[in-house]
């Protein structure tokens, strides 16, 4: 898998990126930076996030990935009640379509519909 200075992604369907942070990473401006630049490498793209590792991610992280014009919808994978409300608070910030996922074949199907629905 390739690999973000925070975070392992790999592209899992056409047009559909997965992104693990690693254990303990924290998400700034900078790790933003990252995603933006290969987000604007494609048209467009939808992000499953896999939540499996804890980390955290400033507000400037979240206000500027949730403003990524390429992406068409992010599906949020947690694996607990708890990661789930933490989601759900950023998902404020995010006017693409946003949805949390305890399952990833499920997370996918969304992602693959919505995917459908933007083109």
């Amino acid at each position: 898998m390739p690999d973000f200075s925070f975070a392992h992604y790999e592209f899992i369907d056409d047009g559909i990126i997965e992104i693990t942070a690693h254990e303990g990473a924290e998400l700034d401006i900078s790790e933003a930076e990252e995603c933006l630049s290969l987000y604007q490498k494609h048209q467009s793209i939808g992000v499953l996030v896999n939540r499996k590792h804890k980390y955290t991610s400033s507000l400037e992280f979240n206000m500027t990935v949730a403003e990524a014009p390429e992406v068409f919808a992010f599906a949020i994978l947690v694996e607990s009640e708890r990661a789930a409300m933490v989601a759900e608070s950023q998902k404020l910030f995010f006017k693409n379509p946003f949805k949390i996922f305890f399952n990833r074949d499920s997370a996918m199907a969304w992602l693959r519909e919505q995917r459908n629905t933007a083109h």
